[in-house]
């Protein structure tokens, strides 16, 4: 045997080629971006103090950091031996109780701590819902547009993303059906539907009632899986959405994804999935991660029955509708003549509309006057297909900041279009 030398096995795998060991699934996926990885995506802006509208993250200046702490001091100091151990498939039992007691109250449903299984954020639940259910050649359908990072997610799982048109109601029932129809008469096994109803990323709107029971009905006839992302559900303006497609169908073909991460923060990484018990066996049979930090569930258990959470969601509301509200005004006061932009009824996101020019170039000579926001074009299957949409997160963002944005935009607008 020769001498071992690392330099000897360096050169041997220098002429290895990586791209043959990888799995099917990595080679017929590219890498993401930042905003898919959880990060504050930007464009690359050399001014002096940049405005970043670009991560539909929370204001971190308004975070219950006092309660946070609080809890998890009392869960290391009374309960080290329990949330300093694995999590297990489910969850920290109490957190998981209080999760099912709240949604009861706000959804008028009937959960037990068995309903919940605990994740790593919505990103966590969507991916043991792919893992459990979705075989490679099976088809998603997504609305159009859609968060970019869950159409990566389920093409990691060699499925088909096939998008149907989001407006302002929903998608279309009828292209809805209509493409049910033409896949599954190509011989097509179309397996799930993927919607985020309430306070859409990227476009703001809400489903209509109308809407969610002819899809439910729709989903039903065909026997395909509604995975319902409720991220943004609680952070309505003046009134909650219409029920749920969980409550509306009592569970029945729809699997929940809800987060703490829009409502607390991101950094939490805890999110919990909600399903009937038929859903949650094969769930947590395919999970092989331990689970997620009991700690942080500890945390949030005390942040949930304390009422603290429920206080902080309330304050979030106000807060998030003065900041759409200063940005709207912002936009209009300066740029009227160049975008249509609509008031939400919640949620994190304006979705704008570019009267002139191409949306693209506005962000990148938007980047170059400090401000900082994506394309439309990232949020669709085919990024050539919106040349006229940008998105506006305002959460983050200082007042002062959402007042100086319309300012910037328009010095964008100008250096574009004169």
């Amino acid at each position: 045997m020769e001498e071992f030398n690392h330099h000897n096995i360096a050169a041997r795998w220098a002429s290895t080629s990586i791209e043959n060991l990888l799995s099917s699934a990595a080679r017929g996926i590219s890498a993401g971006n930042a905003t898919d990885a959880g990060r504050m995506w930007r464009l690359p802006t050399d001014h002096p103090d940049p405005i970043v509208l670009a991560g539909g993250v929370p204001d971190e200046a308004f975070m219950p950091l006092e309660e946070i702490v609080a809890g998890l001091t009392r869960a290391i100091e009374d309960e080290a031996e329990e949330s300093l151990m694995y999590g297990g498939w489910f969850g920290y039992e109490k957190c998981r109780e209080a999760i099912a007691n709240r949604q009861n109250t706000i959804e008028e449903i009937s959960l037990s701590a068995n309903n919940i299984i605990m994740h790593n954020g919505s990103s966590g639940c969507l991916e043991n819902i792919l893992k459990a259910f979705l075989q490679p050649g099976d088809v998603s359908i997504i609305e159009s547009p859609s968060y970019s990072g869950t159409v990566r997610a389920i093409q990691g799982y060699e499925a088909t993303v096939i998008d149907v048109p989001m407006g302002k109601t929903g998608i279309s029932p009828s292209d809805f059906r209509e493409t049910v129809t033409r896949l599954r008469s190509s011989g097509k096994k179309v397996k799930l539907f993927y919607t985020i109803p309430d306070y859409h990323n990227p476009m703001g709107y809400v489903t209509s009632l109308e809407t969610r029971k002819e899809v439910l009905d729709i989903c039903s006839k065909n026997g395909i899986l509604i995975a319902e992302d409720a991220a943004y559900t609680e952070l309505y303006f003046d009134s909650p959405p219409p029920p749920s497609y969980y409550a509306l169908a009592d569970g029945h073909g729809v699997i929940k994804m809800c987060s703490f991460s829009k409502i607390v923060a991101t950094g939490l990484r805890a999110g919990w999935i909600q399903a009937r018990s038929e859903f949650t066996e094969p769930l947590t049979r395919v999970r092989f991660d331990m689970g997620n930090s009991p700690l942080i569930h500890y945390a949030l258990a005390d942040l949930i029955t304390s009422g603290e959470l429920d206080k902080h969601v309330d304050a979030m509301r106000m807060l998030y509708q003065r900041k759409c509200q200063a940005l709207l005004d912002s936009l209009h006061k300066y740029c009227d003549s160049y975008i249509d932009v609509e008031k939400p009824e919640g949620g994190y996101f304006l979705w704008v509309k570019c009267k002139q020019g191409n949306a693209l170039d506005i962000t990148h000579a938007a980047a170059e006057e400090g401000l900082v926001f994506p394309s439309g074009s990232v949020f669709y299957l085919d990024r050539s297909q919106d040349t006229s949409h940008f998105r506006l997160a305002y959460t983050r963002a200082p007042f002062g900041q959402l007042e100086e944005s319309g300012k910037r935009l328009r010095r964008a607008f100008e250096k574009v279009l004169d």
